[in-house]
């Protein structure tokens, strides 16, 4: 969080109204759907009320909850947004962590991940999504992405292991590598047995496709297949987490 409102602060006027890889978003709307997310963790009457949304539809939960918290937004300045930020972000991080003790052990079924579990998402995913988002605007923007291993690395680190849980029925019984460049890199082996493929490309493009960013046809522009490349090929094809 600290690094988002950080790069948000150097962002100027010019930057704000820029699409991003969510495209639906501008570099405004996603600083938008951040402050919402945080404020959602500043107590239960804001998270329930952020939920409800869920009711009025939406092709995925999130999508209702998102619209939401823009809608909440739409006559807010990015001046304003990032105040707000800066207010409710520590307060939801703190709260995330060590509070809501009783929606946490609630797990709610999803499109994509299957199931979601609450103490996951505050523990996790939240920290995953803001992450991510940073990126997106670093992207759109031009601007630097600053990359630390023991802070981007932890973070791709557990996306890997829900690229686990993901590819766990995908690869029928057999292994694969994923070797990820870059300072928040590494080399993960996923599945069964001696790896009989490997993919390997740089973390940060590795987590924009995950997430649903890229197509097969963009990433795999990108990746550099060894082995056997109909497991390879597969494994991206399938490849979508939650962030």
């Amino acid at each position: 969080m600290e690094r988002f409102i950080a790069l948000v602060k150097t962002l100027e006027d010019g930057d704000w109204g820029k699409a991003t890889a969510c495209t639906a978003w501008s570099v405004r709307d996603i600083l938008a759907h951040q402050c919402g997310a945080y404020a959602s963790g500043t107590g239960y009457g804001e998270l329930f009320r952020q939920y409800l949304s869920i009711l009025k539809g939406g092709k995925l939960p999130e999508d209702a909850i998102n619209n939401t918290q823009l809608a909440d937004r739409a006559g807010k300045s990015p001046m304003e947004l990032i105040a707000e930020l800066q207010v409710v972000g520590p307060i939801a991080a703190r709260k995330w962590a060590y509070e809501f003790r009783l929606v946490k052990p609630v797990t709610i079924p999803h499109a994509t991940a299957g199931s979601l579990n609450l103490r996951y998402l505050m523990w996790v995913t939240h920290s995953r999504d803001t992450w991510m988002h940073r990126l997106d605007i670093c992207r759109a923007t031009g601007r630097n992405f600053e990359l630390t291993a023991q802070h981007d690395g932890r973070i791709v680190a557990l996306v890997m292991r829900d690229v686990a849980k993901a590819l766990a029925k995908k690869l029928d019984g057999r292994g694969i590598v994923f070797a990820l460049t870059g300072p928040a890199g590494g080399s993960w082996k996923i599945g069964h047995g001696q790896p009989s493929a490997a993919i390997q490309m740089d973390a940060l493009d590795f987590n924009i496709h995950a997430s649903g960013r890229f197509s097969y046809e963009q990433v795999r522009r990108l990746a550099t297949f060894t082995g056997d490349g109909a497991l390879a090929e597969a494994a991206l094809k399938n490849l979508l987490v939650l962030y």
